[in-house]
């Protein structure tokens, strides 16, 4: 089936050949396994694509860089991303000569707009007036809508109110889409701008500079305030921590003990849950993937951990790395060091907490919405089960709800497997001739070079894998949070399998989502699949102090569970002993 309302194609479900899959237009599409390693649900794709698009647009526009958009397609409802440059059409087998590029530079009135806007992005640190608007507008707009949606009671409402409750949830995703991406590139540039000088000044690895910001993000540990002061008040009232510390005790009733408890316990547990509401257990489809509040055991044992064994400070070793880092660079370059250091750590928390407040904050309400109208229509025998309703499209859950027509039960059937069951190997890593890329930064302005240098340093980090063979016992990655670990390889095939994960082992899985921080303080390492350096497992292993590498892009395939493994975070090496 094609989705042509926006021009996104959408492949048959059940079709995995590579050669049965088509490429979504002229050009070089990549797919994008790093955010998205296994399909969307249909409830968002069908409201993502063009919210990330015009986000993005406006993002990058406002910083002067020389991307002027990545399309975005889906196929097979796996994500695809084609850059487009300015000066270069999207479907150019090669990129302008230096002589025909400094022409257009000269000639063409956009392209020396960007170069204008590159001077004054970085004179006025524009990023400081976006985190500002981010903080006092933008977030709390975002957390007010959420919350006008929750007070809906999904429940009571007529099946007309609960389709009008999953448009406004649709428009209310869009939004966040949007906002998330429009700030996309004031997230990003100070960070790819300090990693980009101190690598050439010192010749250091760009990991060891990122661990420099370990500690600035702290929404990347999930509600870590939150969940110390429940500690806190836990470790006052001895009482109140036997329901957290009785292994036997289910899970759903613990917790709800603990909200019942006398004050401070009761009103702090109420905040630390609230807080995890909006984050999915797993990947990036806050629709599709059940939240952490749907896996209370999960939850129950980060706060056991926590309770346990305190947790660690990231700050303390971010100042060691720091001082180490800062003594490399060359006296000259320190106080410049200095103060890249200081705007990436101030706007580092852009990078996920747009995330959590956005997207995630409002997929999880859109979530709850769908599944109501999903145990309706399993109710009346439309679908196999409630939560197959995410991969119905909005307009088809409407006509499916209000009148009966739309996918068949069995169409739907085949939707949710293909989603559940098939991952990014199944579809091609790209269609279309190789990238051109960008135009050398020698050629730009002082300015627009610094900017592209920066933005193309994180955008690499975030997407790109490490692309080396495996040996015979060894397996190649990443490596971004330094030190080694020997111990358990956990196989993990998706969240469903968190719970198997012990204390000590050694988690290896495709990626990592934001509820995975649930179980970290069990963890001594982390081996991904796909990802770089400022993918969320590499972001969160820096915070925890794990070893961790990533993009291996087959460390599930060569990696048996229950294999006894050493991780080298510095090397990036997983041997299986």
């Amino acid at each position: 089936m094609d989705d042509v309302r926006s021009g996104h194609r959408l492949a048959p479900p059940g079709a995995s050949p590579h050669r049965r899959w088509s490429p979504p237009g002229p050009g070089t599409w990549l797919l994008d396994s790093s955010h998205f390693p296994r399909p969307l649900c249909r409830f968002t794709a069908a409201v993502f694509p063009d919210a990330f698009m015009q986000g993005f647009r406006a993002g990058y526009a406002r910083y002067g860089t020389l991307i002027e958009a990545t399309d975005v397609a889906l196929v097979g409802c796996f994500l695809y991303n084609r850059l487009r440059t300015l000066g270069t059409p999207p479907d150019a087998d090669d990129r302008p000569t230096e002589e025909e590029f400094r022409r257009l530079l000269a000639d063409d009135p956009v392209l020396r707009e960007r170069m204008a806007t590159a001077r004054a992005a970085l004179a006025e640190r524009r990023w400081r007036a976006d985190l500002h608007e981010w903080d006092t507008a933008v977030k709390p707009a975002l957390r007010g809508l959420h919350q006008a949606l929750a007070e809906v009671n999904v429940r009571t409402v007529d099946d007309a109110g609960l389709c009008h409750l999953v448009d406004r949830c649709g428009e209310a995703m869009t939004e966040a889409y949007f906002q998330h991406h429009r700030f996309d590139a004031a997230a990003l540039l100070p960070v790819g701008d300090l990693v980009v000088h101190t690598v050439r000044w010192t010749g250091m690895a760009p990991a060891d500079v990122l661990g420099c910001l370990a500690g600035a993000s702290p929404v990347t540990e999930g509600a870590p305030e939150e969940l110390d002061d429940l500690v806190a008040a836990l470790r006052e009232d001895g009482a109140a921590a036997a329901p957290v510390l009785d292994e036997w005790l289910p899970a759903e009733e613990a917790l709800s003990r603990l909200i019942g408890w006398p004050e401070p316990v009761g009103s702090r547990t109420g905040s630390y849950l609230a807080a995890l509401a909006a984050l999915p257990v797993d990947g990036q489809d806050p629709v599709a993937e059940p939240g952490s509040l749907e896996a209370p055991e999960l939850v129950l044992a980060r706060v056991r951990a926590a309770l346990e064994s305190g947790r660690q400070a990231p700050g303390d070793a971010a100042a060691e790395i720091t001082a180490r880092v800062r003594a490399a660079v060359p006296a000259e370059w320190r106080a410049e060091f200095d103060d890249l250091l200081a705007e990436a750590r101030l706007v580092y928390r852009l990078r996920d907490e747009r995330t959590v407040h956005a997207d995630r904050l409002l997929g999880s309400v859109t979530r709850a919405a769908v599944l109501e109208a999903g145990h309706r229509l399993h109710e009346r025998g439309a679908l196999d089960a409630p939560d197959d309703a995410v991969d119905l499209a909005p307009d088809e859950l409407r006509m499916l709800l209000l009148d009966g027509r739309g996918p068949t039960r069995d169409e739907v059937a085949r939707r949710v497997h293909w989603r559940r069951t098939a991952t990014y190997r199944d579809v091609p890593a790209a269609f279309g001739p190789p990238p051109v890329g960008l135009v050398p930064a020698r050629w730009l302005p002082p300015e627009a070079a610094r900017v592209q240098e920066a933005v193309g340093f994180a955008l690499t980090a975030m997407l790109r894998d490490a692309g080396q063979p495996p040996g015979d016992r060894t397996v190649h990655g990443l490596g971004v949070s330094a030190g080694s670990y020997e111990g358990t390889a956990r196989v993990l095939t998706g969240s469903g399998e968190l719970a198997r994960v012990q204390t000590g082992d050694v988690l290896v899985t495709a990626a990592t989502g934001p509820a995975f921080n649930l179980v970290l303080p069990r963890l001594g390492a982390i081996v991904t699949d796909r990802g770089g350096l400022l993918s969320h497992a590499a972001i969160v292993a820096r915070e925890f102090g794990v070893p961790a590498v990533v993009g291996c892009q087959d460390a599930t395939v060569r990696i048996p569970d229950g294999a006894r493994v050493h991780v080298d975070g510095a090397t990036g090496t997983v041997t299986v002993l």
